[in-house]
């Protein structure tokens, strides 16, 4: 069996979309709920006991999953008139409107139950209609019996079943055929009128009368001139049958936004001398008796002013053809009818009518035959205009702006050496759809080794190769729209004058050998000198040298004789805290410049590093006496040329998280793999290096200086959380802690657990997660007592990538220690068991301690207290599948509720859900209230809301308001307030006794 899935067809597709033809359609949105999604629900009890203390818990979860709905529908049944020998084509549009793929198969035959059938068809054959005119046209695929036709959801396919009628058929004779649809799975609706004449779903009937009276043949064919924007349409009509047809009357309403082309219009077979009326362009009232057609195809005969053409032919022998012809014109710029802008790619779609005696009898109308329809695609007209912004600024500044008037050369009137100059080019598509412009650069006089790039308007984001045509562009622009593109232009750190380029816009979607482009032309004017030093706040320094405070060679470090003759050293700051570093800047340039102002803690290669994770520098204007004044800024202001000593200050973010503030700080700062220990004070611990790097905002000027910061210590370890929970006699509970190194030192500790009724036979285990294997992942979990040195614990660093923490024992007391670095955890799960006499109220508390093996270096524990309680509410949560939606759940008798409902539901049918509440403890569970949500996909059932208490009890239905019953719905919540003597009024829910079960239900539908 051949599969022909509609998706495979996506070339036919196309092709057939661009000669104006369909070959599917594929709805927006499929309202129904997609086979096989999965619907989940749980629910939550809270309750009461004597005393106040308040509980909770949760169902487990209840899933149905959406059945599959076969479900399509064929139409419809068709008449037709027939000459013998004749081949009849007969469209039927088959529609998916299952929620799910389905699969079908087409078959035609003679369809002899019809009234009136007596002869059968020479052939009958059936073709998938892959541009939907309704007829079988050279290359669509002819299907068999045995071909599979593939739609997805809200899918449709074109089915042509053409029927050749016998030659020998005489008048009177008819031809009945059937198209039948025969799907997977469900049933092929026929949307035909009472299903047709067989009353059947899955077929479309069509009954073909033999005439020898005239039949008009009609067709229409359009033909496009992209040059003269105007479009050719043909009108013929043949008379294929045995009569004169008398009164062949052509109508056709000119499509919307288009004019007719005056003097286009031409006739072949009308004559004047015959009283025949040729083609002219007219006001069309279809009201008019001498009308009296839907001209425009609309459904209705009520338009009283269509203009379009109208022709006559008095009398059309049998074997002749007239045919008009005539234009109509649109503009290319301002034709649309669809959502996309320009008329690129909108479908001009027109169907004309003819209407004749056929008969030539008064007493009957005239026979209207409708044209194919036709589906007139608009080209794309390819143009693009690349213009200078003509600002006038004349305010010499490198902002991308023109310093001169519009007049096709974007202005910059000066920039330094090595700096980056912006040109602002607005690009526009001209054209009447969508295109794409390569952007290049050509006759470029800047100085040798200038880089031009491409970039978004405000210079944030570069521009790619969004096209994979090998080049810059500028992405998508629809018709009519503008972008403003940003080139900047590295000029390098020798350049000495300026220079001209030539800007260009090149359509990428124009398939001419010269497609469509624009030039502008960049000029830069002129070009200085940078200069600039940034120190350390000596006034001694102040331009007194071209670098002072140099950095020297690698490794890097403060106060380094010989490097680095700055006279400070670390800087001391504690975790959270914030440290002032304020610098001198001297602009030594021939001009004003700005300088942007960035640190961070590496230097490799010219290139100042990030800081490390939770470190941030935030710069401001100095007071004058090194501190930070006023609002952060990211660069300087404009400092006049030639001038020094303008203070700045750096203030530094210590991370509030030690993890990220180390005491102890070693890292590769230079970029040769080696991690270095920056010394830069009298102790031996780590300092953080601070690279300040000043650079001009308008060249490559800069400069970049040293500091370090030495982070005071803090040693500090937690155990969390502290849990408390219930727990019954001879009962278990678990708890989940967490052992984190919170300070910024490594420290080493000693864990142990206890409970405080051990003596009462209180118990307990502590697992931590080990890798036996290397593969830095848990494989199995041991508790304390099974831990042994060279023991691999699988914890987590402070970045969440798995740490490897070693266990080891070097007291000898069995133990175990481990060793945290900064920001490193992990998990331990705690069971603490209660023994079977334990007393209601009873507290355990099980303590784990971590006690550092330093005496003046902080432990920590965690306490999980556990209380023995006799009440216990539990929650069992269930679905049921109700097919009609009746409230009744479907099923074997006690086997209709399942947690995993096996029985799929589908979208329009019900799910029931139920919970069941029972009191497993042995004291009353009060204030009992369950609550719920309606689930995805699914819509709540009105008035589906039961409830009842008791074992065994048939749920009775509540109201779903506010009100003194047991059940409330608040879209989307549900709530039902269990036990007895309940006050939903006052949000209360009642009592359930020990051993007491309360059931409720409610019912959705699937969308």
């Amino acid at each position: 069996m051949k599969h022909l899935s509609v998706n495979k067809l996506a070339t036919a597709c196309a092709s057939a979309l661009l000669t104006g033809g369909m070959l599917l359609h594929i709805s927006p949105a499929i309202a129904a709920t997609a086979a096989g999604t999965q619907i989940k629900n749980l629910a939550t009890v809270t309750y009461e006991d004597t005393n106040g203390n308040k509980y909770s818990a949760q169902s487990n979860e209840a899933i149905i999953t959406v059945k599959q709905v076969y479900s399509a529908e064929i139409g419809s049944d068709t008449t037709k008139l027939a000459a013998a020998g004749q081949v009849v084509y007969v469209q039927s549009t088959l529609t998916n409107t299952g929620n799910g793929e389905d699969k079908y198969t087409l078959a035609a035959i003679d369809d002899n139950t019809l009234t009136g059938d007596n002869i059968n068809a020479s052939s009958i054959k059936v073709y998938l209609d892959s541009n939907g005119n309704g007829l079988a046209d050279a290359g669509e695929k002819e299907l068999s019996a045995t071909d599979v036709v593939s739609l997805l959801a809200g899918q449709s396919a074109s089915i042509v079943m053409a029927v050749a009628v016998p030659n020998t058929a005489t008048a009177g004779d008819k031809l009945g055929a059937k198209l039948t649809a025969t799907p997977t799975s469900g049933t092929v609706t026929d949307i035909s009128p009472s299903k047709g004449a067989d009353a059947a779903d899955g077929t479309n009937q069509t009954l073909i009368t033999v005439s020898n009276d005239a039949i008009l043949n009609f067709t229409k064919s359009a033909v496009i001139d992209s040059v003269n924007n105007q479009i050719t349409y043909t009108l013929s009509v043949t008379n294929t049958g045995n009569q004169t047809a008398a009164d062949v009357k052509f109508f056709d309403a000119f499509p919307t936004g288009t004019t007719f082309v005056t003097g286009s219009a031409s006739a072949s077979g009308l004559l004047v001398a015959n009283n025949d009326a040729l083609p002219v362009s007219t006001t069309l009232n279809e009201t008019d008796t001498a009308v009296a057609v839907d001209v425009n195809r609309d459904g209705d005969k009520t338009d009283t002013a269509l203009t379009g053409i109208y022709a006559l032919d008095k009398a059309l022998a049998p074997g002749q053809t007239a045919s008009i012809t005539f234009k109509v014109s649109y503009d290319p710029a301002t034709f649309n009818n669809d959502s996309i802008p320009g008329s690129a790619g909108d479908v001009i779609k027109n169907t004309a009518v003819v209407t004749g005696d056929t008969d030539g009898n008064p007493a009957t109308p005239p026979q209207e035959s409708p044209s194919n329809s036709t589906q007139t695609t608009l080209p794309q007209a390819f143009k693009v205009s690349a213009n200078d912004t003509g600002e006038n600024t004349a305010d010499a500044i490198n902002d991308g702006k023109d310093d001169n008037a519009a007049n096709d050369v974007q202005l910059v009137q000066s920039a330094p050496a090595g700096s980056v100059v912006l040109f602002n080019v607005d690009v526009t598509n001209t054209g009447t759809g969508r295109d794409t412009f390569e952007l290049s650069m050509a006759g470029s006089t800047f100085p040798a080794g200038t880089v031009f790039t491409y970039w978004n308007a405000d210079g944030t984001v570069q521009l790619v190769d969004t096209n994979s045509k090998g080049g810059v562009d500028t992405g998508m622009l629809e018709a009519g729209t503008s972008t403003t593109i940003m080139v900047k232009a590295q000029l390098p750190a020798s350049a000495t004058t300026g220079g001209t380029a030539t800007f260009t816009a090149t359509s990428a979607n124009d398939p001419s050998a010269t497609p469509q482009k624009d030039t502008t032309v960049l000029q830069l004017e002129a070009v200085t000198a940078p200069g600039v030093d940034v120190y350390e706040n000596n006034p001694a320094k102040k331009g007194s040298s071209v670098n002072e405070d140099t950095l020297g060679a690698a490794p890097y470090n403060v106060n380094k004789t010989g490097q680095n003759p700055g006279d400070r050293v670390a800087l001391t700051g504690v975790v959270g805290g914030k440290v002032e570093i304020p610098f001198y800047i001297d602009n030594g340039s021939g001009s004003s410049d700005s300088f942007q102002l960035t640190a961070g803690s590496s230097l490799v290669a010219g290139t100042v590093g990030a800081l490390p994770a939770g470190w941030s520098v935030l710069f401001y204007k100095g007071d004058g006496a090194g501190h930070a004044t006023g609002s952060p800024i990211t660069s300087t202001a404009l400092l006049p040329a030639m001038s020094n000593g303008h203070e700045y200050v750096a203030v530094v973010s210590i991370p509030t998280d030690p993890a990220y503030a180390l005491a102890d700080y070693v890292a590769d700062n230079n970029g040769d793999g080696t991690k270095d220990t920056m010394l830069a004070n009298a102790d031996t611990d780590g300092d953080q290096p601070i690279f300040i790097q000043i650079k001009s905002a308008n060249s490559n000027a800069s400069d970049i200086m040293l500091d370090a910061i030495d982070v005071t210590p803090l040693a500090q370890v937690t155990l969390t959380p502290p849990g408390s929970n219930q727990i019954q006699p001879g009962g278990s509970v678990d708890y989940t802690n967490s052992l984190d190194n919170t300070g910024n030192t490594t420290e080493t500790v000693e864990l142990t657990a206890t409970n405080s009724k051990s003596g009462e036979s209180w118990n307990n285990t502590v697992k931590v997660p080990v890798d036996t294997d290397g593969d830095n992942k848990p494989d199995v979990f041991k508790t304390l007592a099974e831990l042994a040195p060279g023991d691999v614990i699988i914890g987590i660093d402070p970045n969440g990538n798995p740490a490897r923490i070693e266990v080891t024992d070097t007291d000898g007391d069995n133990n175990p220690e481990v060793t945290l670095e900064p920001g490193e955890k992990f998990d331990l799960s705690a069971t603490t068991f209660a023994p079977s006499d334990a007393a209601p109220g009873t507290t355990d508390i099980l303590t784990i301690s971590a006690t550092n093996v330093k005496p003046s270096s902080p432990s920590t524990t965690v306490d999980n207290a556990s209380t023995v309680i006799l009440g216990q509410v539990r929650l069992e949560k269930s679905v049921a599948y109700d097919a009609a939606c009746d409230g009744t759940p479907d099923g074997a008798a006690g086997q209709e509720f399942a947690a995993n409902l096996t029985a799929q539901v589908a979208p329009k049918e019900c799910a029931i859900w139920q919970i069941k509440v029972e009191n497993q403890g042995d004291a009353d569970a009060l204030n009992v209230i369950v609550r719920d949500k309606v689930p995805a996909f699914s819509t709540f059932v009105a008035g589906s809301m039961k409830y009842c208490i008791d074992l065994g009890c048939s749920p009775a239905a509540v109201t779903d308001g506010v009100d003194a019953d047991a059940g409330k719905f608040v879209d989307p919540d549900i709530t039902f307030y269990a036990g007895s003597t309940p006050n939903p009024a006052t949000d209360k829910g009642g009592k359930l006794l020990p051993g007491q079960q309360a059931t409720v239900r409610f019912s959705t539908k699937v969308n």
